[in-house]
């Protein structure tokens, strides 16, 4: 990291901590995280720290791991501002979906960011989703526990090497949980329309969209992480089949990163 990155990042926790002794905790753990030659044990990854952040659940403490890729995100969420985007500037998303919502980290942007009063976050892998729960209090944010799937029932997930990577293997997977569909979700959670529905399901997109979609129309904007060029092609074809626009919001890859598709049609309420 170039030294300007560097005094970039110092700064941006000086903003975000409510606290003296907050910044001190992200700055020490921070360096943790990024040594190359650290090797962490299983108790070390599941360690917990608890920062007082100028986030949208304050004054509750955000819990965050050192050594299970959640500094990272935090980064990439509130310093280099990956949600962001020009395609969501002036939303007026009230009613939003997190799928794959991990430790609760992009939900409290969407809170931040947008005049949300309904938010449903979903999220399969138990340890994430205990720290979802504990990050998200005195919000209006409802927590669900399960994996985005084809169809309700079970599936396993594998979250090596890391617990924001969980994702669907019947080959790899070790640990059981719910799977819910699209349909089944909403219905469930009364949702008859969605202004905003984020997506980050680690590629099991490509199952998921090559189903049925008809409950894209209860979607007014899909922003949605594409993690391989066979999703593409599949989740772009649904979308536009429904009507959507499709547009990259960001990446490296032409065919890969995150995706905007928005739905021409007004809500359905």
């Amino acid at each position: 990291m170039s030294v300007a990155s560097s005094l970039s990042k110092l700064s941006f926790c000086r903003r975000i901590a409510r606290t003296p002794g907050t910044f001190l905790r992200l700055v020490l753990q921070s360096r943790a995280a990024a040594k190359s030659h650290a090797s962490p044990t299983q108790a070390q990854k599941a360690e917990q720290i608890e920062y007082s952040l100028k986030l949208a659940n304050a004054p509750h403490p955000t819990a965050l791991r050192t050594y299970a890729g959640d500094l990272s995100i935090l980064y990439e969420i509130f310093w280099q501002h990956s949600y962001d985007l020009p395609q969501l500037q002036n939303g007026r998303f009230r009613t939003v979906v997190d799928v794959g919502a991990n430790v609760g980290l992009a939900a409290l942007f969407f809170l931040e960011k947008f005049p949300v009063s309904r938010l449903v976050c979903v999220e399969p892998e138990p340890a994430n989703f205990r720290l979802l729960q504990h990050n998200l209090r005195g919000t209006p944010a409802v927590a669900v526990q399960a994996a985005l799937g084809v169809a309700d029932g079970k599936v396993k997930i594998d979250s090596s090497p890391q617990a924001y990577n969980a994702k669907i293997s019947a080959e790899t997977g070790t640990v059981e949980v719910a799977a819910i569909s699209m349909s089944t979700l909403l219905q469930s959670q009364d949702l008859p329309w969605v202004d905003l529905l984020k997506i980050d399901i680690e590629d099991y997109e490509e199952q998921v969209f090559a189903n049925s979609t008809d409950w894209l129309k209860q979607v007014g904007l899909l922003l949605i992480e594409i993690h391989s060029v066979a999703s593409y092609t599949v989740v772009q074809q649904a979308v536009r089949t429904q009507g959507f626009s499709w547009e990259q919001a960001a990446g490296r890859h032409a065919q890969m990163g995150l995706f905007v598709a928005r739905n021409p049609q007004p809500p359905l309420v």
